[in-house]
């Protein structure tokens, strides 16, 4: 892939599906001691995964996904253990290696059975750390997870890498009709978007509410009432620029329609509405998932703590009496369904 592509796909087209060649791919010179890693098959999650490991003698194995990247993939459905096992069996990998050893990406964990994986591959499969960046220290640590690995960085180093990517979908439309019809209003209506959709990510986790919608409702009524606080002094008529208080309105519904997974870790309003109206998928923007509350059964549990290790943002903690998981923090639970999946005793499950 071109590195136009690349940066075309990182900073503008998130939103749609782009299919890399799945397969076996070597990255430097690996043998048949080399480790193996798995990659969904979107196009800048492999182009990230082979910069991060450039300098050092690995199999990237790329199984389909139909070009979506790994969260979404893994919990649509579209990137699970069913793929991976095609990509093993179709790269002939067992004849490449001598090891039986795959690291998957962490955020797959939501659709991966990694025993299913062993039972016809013989691989046995492990989750490596969150962040791609982390990967060399991973594997220089010989394929352990250090103190942070595990969990996802929604900092904001996340969030402006994907304030314009997935906010340009939304601008692009509507500043073509504006460009068309009102182009003396272009530049204003650029402005009242890109400053919402700023202050929305870079004051995410401080904005008040539990949702996408609320967060950017707040930021939204703040906009309002610059609007109508400057229609009021400058025009003697608080609503004199009520077009743009409509607008600021909207403005609402389209940043803060996706923010579960994007700004922060934060349930999907959009696709909670759509499944209360019983539309469970829309083509590559949504996939059907399960959507409801992570549920514990205490009695079930032994204590593994393999939920914790899966959890992108470390909700479980241990009962020091009975030594089993607890959801520590379950108010930061955004139900993406990995420690379910991957629970061996079941204890864990969605519940609407």
């Amino acid at each position: 892939m071109s590195a136009l592509t690349t940066f075309l796909m990182g900073h503008f087209m998130r939103w749609f599906p782009h299919r890399a060649e799945t397969g076996l791919r070597a990255v430097g010179h690996p043998d048949e001691n080399s480790p193996v890693l798995v990659s969904c098959n979107y196009t800048l999650s492999v182009a990230r995964l082979v910069r991060e490991l450039e300098g050092l003698d690995v199999w990237v194995l790329v199984a389909q996904s139909s070009g979506i990247n790994v969260w979404c993939a893994a919990c649509g459905g579209e990137f699970t253990d069913h793929q991976v096992i095609s990509a093993v069996k179709t790269s002939r990998l067992s004849e490449k290696v001598r090891h039986r050893r795959l690291i998957l990406p962490a955020l797959c964990a939501p659709g991966m059975d990694v025993k299913n994986i062993r039972d016809k591959t013989g691989f046995r499969a492990r989750f490596g750390p969150a962040e791609a960046s982390d990967i060399r220290a991973y594997l220089d640590a010989g394929m352990k997870k250090l103190e942070g690995m595990q969990r996802k960085d929604f900092g904001i180093g996340h969030r402006m890498d994907m304030l314009v990517s997935m906010n340009f979908v939304w601008w692009a439309p509507v500043a073509a009709a504006f460009a068309i019809f009102w182009p003396e209003h272009l530049f204003h209506f650029s402005v009242l978007f890109w400053g919402t959709a700023l202050g929305v990510y870079v004051l995410f986790p401080w904005v008040p509410g539990r949702r996408g919608w609320t967060k950017a409702f707040i930021v939204t009524l703040v906009l309002v009432a610059g609007y109508v606080g400057a229609g009021r002094i400058v025009h003697d008529d608080p609503f004199f620029y009520w077009p743009w208080i409509v607008g600021a309105a909207l403005l609402t519904a389209m940043i803060g329609m996706d923010l579960g997974g994007t700004a922060g870790p934060v349930p999907s309003d959009a696709e909670e509405a759509l499944h209360r109206m019983g539309v469970k998928s829309m083509g590559s923007f949504m996939k059907e998932k399960a959507i409801g509350r992570v549920t514990l059964d205490r009695e079930a549990c032994t204590g593994c703590f393999t939920c914790n290790g899966v959890c992108p943002i470390g909700v479980f903690g241990r009962d020091p009496v009975v030594r089993k998981t607890r959801l520590a923090r379950r108010g930061d639970c955004f139900s993406c369904g990995a420690c379910v999946k991957q629970c061996p005793e079941r204890a864990l499950r969605l519940a609407s």
